[in-house]
């Protein structure tokens, strides 16, 4: 063989597929990369997944008081007003605690979750956790983490609080035979359901009814849904 033929250049075909198979090389060395980071990401913070989902509770908690203080003035009980931002982080309503008729304290628990642990075995992690929250309309506190109360048992047929606040929204179902009698005044305050499963509702000045989930652990009378009623901003 001489000189001259062993220089010469790889012929365009080859050359192309020489650069082919280094940008998959490449590729493929970064992609390896990636997965071992992930790998190692998640090896590390598989131990750490409780605080991170307990965290990730404290955030909720934070942007559902965010949301609370962004809401203005309208006359409405604060449990009313709570509830209608609550949906929003998967908030639940456990005890409203009132101090006279311009402060109260309200308890609330919440889930927070964190997605932790390699690819090969990814999980996820949840938290509850409850918290405090003062309230003196207008000031608004900041949720203080509490320990979660025992929650009362529910039948398991019983009414959703959700579903007796649509009975009560709309014109008076599921109220009794002689609150729906032609010409009969409304009761100014209503409560019906069970502990746990409880809604409350309040007649407005314009002659409409208002209805709400009752806290949790509240109890389901109409001297409660009066209570209630009475903390407005």
């Amino acid at each position: 063989m001489t000189l001259g033929a062993a220089m010469v250049p790889p012929r365009p075909g080859l050359r192309r597929f020489l650069r082919r198979l280094l940008g998959l090389t490449i590729t493929l060395a970064s992609f390896g990369a990636v997965v071992l980071v992930g790998q190692a990401c998640g090896w590390l913070t598989a131990t750490n997944a409780p605080a991170l989902a307990a965290r990730a509770a404290d955030g909720k908690a934070q942007l559902l008081a965010v949301a609370l203080r962004q809401l203005p003035p309208d006359g409405r009980p604060g449990e009313a007003r709570f509830a209608s931002e609550a949906a929003a982080v998967d908030s639940t309503l456990l005890r409203v605690d009132y101090r006279g008729t311009a402060t109260a304290v309200f308890t609330f628990r919440l889930v927070g979750e964190a997605t932790t642990g390699p690819f090969d075995g990814r999980r996820t992690v949840s938290a509850v956790r409850c918290y405090a929250l003062d309230w003196s309309p207008p000031r608004l506190g900041r949720p203080t983490p509490v320990t979660c109360p025992t929650l009362p048992r529910v039948a398991p047929d019983a009414l959703t609080a959700g579903q007796l606040v649509s009975g009560l929204t709309a014109g008076g179902a599921g109220l009794p035979a002689a609150d729906n009698r032609p010409g009969t005044t409304p009761p100014p305050y209503l409560a019906l359901g069970t502990r746990g499963a409880c809604a409350f509702a309040a007649r407005q000045p314009d002659g409409t009814r208002l209805a709400w989930p009752a806290p949790v652990l509240s109890q389901c009378t109409t001297d409660a849904a009066r209570q209630a009623a009475e903390f407005t901003d």
